[in-house]
């Protein structure tokens, strides 16, 4: 139905331009009038004939560069017989508009050609960085010699008058050709045979006929061209067409072969081709009339339909139903979507193993630092541990050795306070850390008070005085704390009084004792003086090492 209907449309199209060519052999009647409406059909008839032919390629063509280059070209086939009409018919009295016009041809002699060659450029080489650059390079130069014949009247190297400016109309015998006139026909002439060349190139890859259509098409328009310029001009014989005619429809017919061949995206016959698709899709028109469907089309009722129109819907569980707005309708096709659902499944299930590893993970984690925590804290114990080991160990031997209502039992109780005291500071100072210690700190303070108040267990009057705030580093306060201790169990024998005070750099011992005592061993230097019957002990930050002088 569509093969007839296409042969149909083009037995019109060629019955409405031989009318024209009859009515434009009537314009040379005798009848003025006569003439007139015979030149006014003939233009009527060729100016419909090319915006029909437009319309045809704008519907039958997808959007594509050839496109938009065949309807530009049909655009300028209008503007061409414009010219004409209006040199010829319009304003025949003026001298400029009769001068202008003939400049104002080179516009669709010029563009037309060019456009023709960029689609045959796309046709043949498809999207390539050096089409397009040939592309631009063809179209800067048809500008370039479109404005060398615009501004003829400046430097006349496209026509050269052989009459008086004023009256130059470009009337036949009243001018000459310049070299612009053989630069602009020679381009004209290299498009067309680039053009025709690039076309061959690419319908020998098609049927042969198609090589042969496009053949008799040139042979028929250089044929009609050239009797026209050899036999009839120079006869002055009745003619059906102008050469502005002739060009324009041969280059259609041009286009048009290379349409119906299918070198140009076609999308004629699209009702067999829909009705081969094996994808679910149907067309309608705006009223959900069902106009196209596929091999496999979508049985879903009208209301269905007009739900789909606004947002997809799904028919069943695993079939969605899709619109979309056409030029004269509405699209509508269905997807299956049991493999999304099933790989929806599978990543759900995947998902799922993931967390419990994720879990399994967080829990081996947690697990890794409560251990390095345990670690952590077994180290410190065990550093402790071996810090007050000796002390614990003298407690131990204590207890061990004394017995209860002896005489020295409460002595050797007291002596094991003293040492547990110091047991107990220490390991308060060993898990104090150095960065997290403030600079100004009662460490030393409450380690000396506390043994000091653990000596009265022995009988011995004993406290820390003074300034409770210091600035001795961590470091520092537990070497002080051990040569303070090594002082203590060095004299407690003969101890009887004691006070001890901290200074900047260590602390200082007052006691008075029964006797003096030797010192050996102590970490930090300790100075000893004597005056008034009491030992005065100075312990200071200094060399590492000494013992007591």
């Amino acid at each position: 139905m569509s093969v007839v209907k296409k042969h149909k449309t083009t037995t019109l199209f060629v019955a409405f331009f031989l009318t024209a060519g009859i009515c434009n052999i009537f314009t040379r009647s005798e009848s003025e009038f006569i003439g007139s409406i015979m030149f006014c059909l003939n233009a009527a008839i060729l100016f419909g004939l090319i915006l029909f032919w437009m319309q045809t390629v704008r519907d039958r063509l997808l959007p594509t560069r050839s496109r938009f280059n065949l309807l530009l070209c049909g655009a300028l086939m209008l503007v061409y017989l414009l010219i004409r009409v209006i040199r010829y018919r319009v304003l025949i009295s003026s001298n400029i508009v009769g001068r202008y016009t003939a400049y104002l041809y080179f516009i669709p002699l010029l563009l037309i050609p060019t456009l023709l060659v960029i689609t045959g450029i796309e046709l043949s080489f498809g999207k390539r960085r050096f089409a397009g650059r040939i592309e631009y390079a063809l179209f800067a130069s048809a500008i370039a010699l479109t404005l060398l014949a615009l501004t003829n009247d400046l430097h006349f190297l496209v026509y050269r008058p052989k009459v008086v400016f004023a009256e130059f109309r470009m009337d036949g015998g009243t001018y000459s050709q310049g070299p612009g006139f053989f630069i602009i026909w020679g381009w004209i002439i290299l498009n067309l045979v680039a053009m025709f060349f690039m076309l061959f190139k690419v319908m020998r890859k098609k049927e042969r006929k198609i090589v042969i259509e496009l053949i008799l098409i040139v042979a028929v328009w250089i044929v009609l061209s050239v009797f026209f310029s050899l036999v009839i001009e120079r006869l002055n014989l009745v003619r059906m067409y102008n050469p502005p005619e002739i060009n324009i429809f041969c280059l259609m017919l041009i286009a048009e072969c290379c349409i119906r061949n299918r070198l140009i995206p076609y999308n004629e016959n699209y009702s067999g081709f829909l009705s081969r698709m094996k994808v679910p899709l149907i067309i309608t028109d705006n009223k959900i009339n069902v106009v196209h469907e596929s091999a496999s089309p979508v049985s879903v009722s009208k209301e269905i339909l007009e739900s789909a129109r606004k947002e997809p819907v799904y028919i069943d569980a695993e079939t969605r139903l899709s619109g979309m707005k056409i030029r004269a309708g509405y699209a509508f096709w269905t997807e299956n979507e049991h493999e999304l659902h099933a790989e929806q499944k599978r990543l759900a299930r995947a998902n799922e193993i993931l967390n419990e590893e994720n879990d399994l993970i967080a829990v081996e984690n947690r697990l890794k630092e409560q251990k390095a925590r345990l670690d952590a804290q077994d180290q410190v114990y065990e550093n402790v541990s071996s810090i007050i080991r000796p002390k614990q160990k003298r407690i131990e031997e204590l207890l061990d050795n004394i017995k209860p209502g002896s005489d020295s039992f409460a002595q050797a109780i007291g002596l094991a306070c003293v040492y547990n005291a110091y047991s107990k500071r220490k390991t308060n100072l060993s898990l104090i850390d150095e960065a997290t210690l403030p600079k100004s700190n009662r460490e030393l303070f409450l380690a000396l008070s506390e043994s000091a108040r653990f000596l009265k267990c022995c009988g011995i009057e004993a406290a820390a005085t003074g300034e409770e705030y210091s600035d001795i580093p961590l470091s520092d306060i537990h070497d002080i704390y051990d040569t303070f201790e090594s002082v203590i169990e060095a004299y407690i024998s003969v101890l009887k009084r004691m006070t001890v005070s901290i200074l900047s750099d260590g602390i200082r011992i007052v006691m008075e004792a029964t006797g003096k005592a030797e010192l050996q061993g102590t970490i930090l230097p300790v100075e000893c003086k004597e005056s008034d019957g009491l030992l005065f002990f100075t312990v200071r930050v200094k060399d590492k090492g000494g013992d007591g002088k």
